[in-house]
């Protein structure tokens, strides 16, 4: 996939089990690649039969490394969230590699997802990332119900990619 506005193009790779892999499957990742968050990368699916990770590769190394689910779930407690309908795709979790990170491939990385599944609209979680959604353009929503907030809701803008900015 490219997305020469920002550099050099990224490659995103699908890893997904086929019908004859065992239910334990895990994707072959990059094991040299160093990440801050490993135990995204290494735990069981249970409960999610069709895994659907994406492997980022910037001249044949890898970059960054996602999980989608499809078509994921918005929790319908967070207050104006649109109803996205069956055209909804969840970034589940999407990590940079130590390396990698502080040169703009999480943002490449979203717009490359968003040019490849541009009949689709992203959403995600926050998790102490919602400075990076929100320098997306992505619109940011929460849950009011009383308690610990639970992560900001971020949901892809309708008109789908914008310029970089």
């Amino acid at each position: 996939m490219r997305n020469q506005r920002l550099g050099v193009p990224l490659q995103l790779v699908d890893l997904r089990p086929t019908a004859s892999d065992e239910r334990w499957w895990a994707p072959l990742f990059c094991l040299d690649m160093e990440y801050q968050h490993p135990h995204w990368w290494t735990q069981q699916n249970y409960g999610n039969e069709t895994p659907w990770y994406v492997q980022v590769l910037e001249n044949g190394i890898e970059v960054a490394r996602v999980e989608l689910d499809d078509p994921g779930c918005i929790n319908p407690a967070y207050v104006n969230s649109p109803e996205l309908g069956d055209a909804r795709l969840e970034i589940q979790f999407i990590e940079v590699a130590t390396a990698a990170r502080g040169r703009g491939v999480g943002t490449r990385v979203v717009r490359s997802l968003m040019e490849r599944h541009s009949d689709r609209r992203l959403f995600a979680y926050s998790v102490d990332a919602d400075k990076f959604w929100t320098c997306l353009g992505w619109e940011p929503f929460y849950d009011p119900r009383p308690g610990p907030p639970g992560s900001p809701l971020f949901v892809q803008p309708a008109g789908g990619l914008r310029n970089p900015g």
